[in-house]
């Protein structure tokens, strides 16, 4: 690619708050090089607006534990309030690492918005939807300067190789905190994944999996059960269909990094 087009790294932040966790770990992926963008992404779901509207649904204040009817317009006020926060949140580190940065605020399918960010962007940072729509009541162990433990998913040499190069930079090279998940389609498709990795990565991974079952729910069982402190994966159509997307949204816990193309001048500007 040339070296002046501009490298678009986009996060996605919801209700939560500010996301600064999950800018924390995005940190790792910004170069300080003048092309690359920041762009965050505020997304208010239409379906927590609806949910906030059922008659039976109350609030819980964090402080005195007391429940009490949702108002509107306090509700308008908290979204509000943490829509400045992110925007404030993303300026900051878009200062602290000397790029350039967008902001916007969305509102409408989480799932949506989400494919439509993707495929605008060169890497693609989220939370699943359930950090995304509602406040942390403590700390979660994502605030660390880098994932512990990350996991990638590896379909095709192509997609393959970008998320793999993705998480060695999450990890800071490390490549034991990293495992990798493999679903080939053939034998032969198979070992030339294995070979990429081996290539690609500097030293063994922590785990080196072979999934036959090519379903997500087997694919989000695997990730839970590696712990994984953050998912990536290649951009590719097959998982970023609504409905594979949207399950992993709603089942999982860590972080999600999608990545459609990669840069080794990133790489190379953070080590």
């Amino acid at each position: 690619m040339p070296e002046t087009e501009t490298r678009k790294i986009a996060v996605i932040l919801g209700a939560s708050g500010s996301g600064q966790p999950l800018l924390t770990i995005l940190q790792q992926l910004l170069g300080k090089a003048a092309e690359t963008n920041l762009h965050g992404v505020f997304i208010e779901d239409d379906e927590l607006q609806q949910i906030a509207a059922l008659p039976w649904v109350k609030e819980l204040c964090r402080l005195t534990l007391s429940i009490r009817e949702i108002q509107d317009t306090r509700f308008d006020r908290t979204i509000a309030l943490r829509l400045r926060s992110a925007r404030s949140a993303v300026e900051a580190l878009a200062r602290r690492m000397g790029i350039a940065h967008t902001f916007r605020e969305a509102r409408g399918s989480t799932v949506s918005l989400l494919r439509e960010t993707v495929h605008s962007a060169d890497i693609t940072v989220f939370d699943p939807s359930r950090k995304l729509a509602a406040a942390a009541i403590r700390p979660t162990a994502h605030g660390a300067r880098s994932p512990r433990r990350i996991v990638v998913v590896m379909d095709d040499r192509a997609t393959g190789k970008e998320a793999l190069l993705t998480a060695t930079m999450l990890a800071n090279g490390q490549a034991n905190r990293i495992s990798i998940i493999l679903r080939a389609e053939s034998p032969a498709q198979l070992e030339a994944l294995q070979e990429m990795a081996s290539n690609v990565l500097p030293g063994r991974p922590n785990h080196l999996l072979l999934l036959t079952d090519h379903g997500i729910q087997q694919l989000v069982t695997t990730v839970i059960a590696e712990r994984a402190d953050m998912l990536v994966l290649g951009a590719s159509e097959k998982l970023l269909k609504p409905e594979p997307l949207g399950f992993l949204l709603k089942q999982l816990e860590c972080p999600i990094c999608v990545v459609k193309r990669f840069y080794s001048e990133l790489y190379k500007s953070n080590t």
